[in-house]
């Protein structure tokens, strides 16, 4: 599968295109299962710095990762050959590798504020596996604002805090970030992907309902790219490197040898020997 010449064009103009699913609809219920087989009482999870979980407890504190993120229901979508096809397409080289994939689960209340991901241009997928609505907190982008600064952005950010809030402070618990012009809410079935810049400007609304809203997020990177997270052979089970075809071992660059990116060195060496995804 590869994109086409309207949907690539959305996405250099908008900054994200919305396409079908490329994997079987069974491999979404098995990651919906996955989540219901390890979920806990969120009133058990007493620290999470990163705001990723709500029912999926963290590895350990302060970590970004939980025991799904790479688990093998998840890399069996990660790593489809549909997937990959789409991925070396945008990225213009055969050679990507897999930086890291992840869950971001949005419990009652939350939200996230107007921000970019980075600077550095990199393509991510998006796939909605709960669905999301703007009633349990789906994605807002201002249409082509990966291009360029949002320093503007930010202004009008503020601006129009001053005026709903009285003050710059974020919003609270319960409530989303306030409304731009321009903005679009990105609705979406678990039969759909979210292609998007990494530089888009984009926010959530607040979920206002008694489930968690499912994300499941994911990038790889050109070979040129010096951006690598981390070497999956540390942290991939063997059971689970037994499960991956020989295409998904090349993709996870797990017969090379690489360069690390020190951004993440931090987390290296606080995760390493830690954090572990099974199948």
């Amino acid at each position: 599968m590869k994109f086409t010449e309207a949907q690539l064009e959305s996405y250099r103009v908008d900054g994200y295109v919305i396409i079908p699913c490329p994997f079987p609809h069974e491999l979404t219920e098995a990651c919906l299962a996955a989540v219901e087989r390890v979920a806990v009482d969120p009133a058990t999870i007493t620290h999470d710095a990163k705001g990723n979980h709500y029912r999926l407890k963290p590895q350990q504190p302060d970590s970004y990762w939980c025991d799904l993120d790479h688990a093998l229901p998840l890399l069996q979508i990660e790593l489809h050959p549909e997937i990959v096809e789409l991925a070396r397409q945008l990225a213009g080289d055969d050679d990507i590798y897999f930086r890291n994939g992840g869950i971001n689960e949005l419990g009652r209340g939350r939200s996230f504020l107007w921000h970019r991901d980075s600077e550095y241009k990199y393509v991510e997928f998006m796939h909605y596996f709960s669905g999301a609505t703007h009633k349990n907190g789906c994605l807002r982008v201002i249409p082509g604002s990966h291009i360029g600064s949002i320093d503007g952005a930010m202004e009008e950010v503020r601006a129009v805090r001053e005026r709903r809030f009285g003050s710059n402070e974020p919003p609270k618990q319960n409530r989303a970030d306030v409304e731009l012009p321009g903005e679009v809410a990105l609705e979406i079935d678990p039969h759909h992907l979210i292609v998007r810049s990494s530089r888009i400007f984009h926010a959530t609304y607040a979920n206002q309902t008694q489930l968690s809203r499912l994300m499941h997020h994911w990038l790889f990177r050109e070979s040129s790219a010096k951006n690598h997270r981390f070497d999956f052979t540390k942290y991939l089970a063997p059971e689970l490197i037994e499960r991956l075809t020989p295409e998904q071992r090349e993709v996870l660059w797990l017969d090379r040898e690489f360069w690390l990116d020190p951004a993440w060195a931090g987390e290296r060496e606080r995760e390493l020997g830690k954090v572990f995804w099974s199948v």
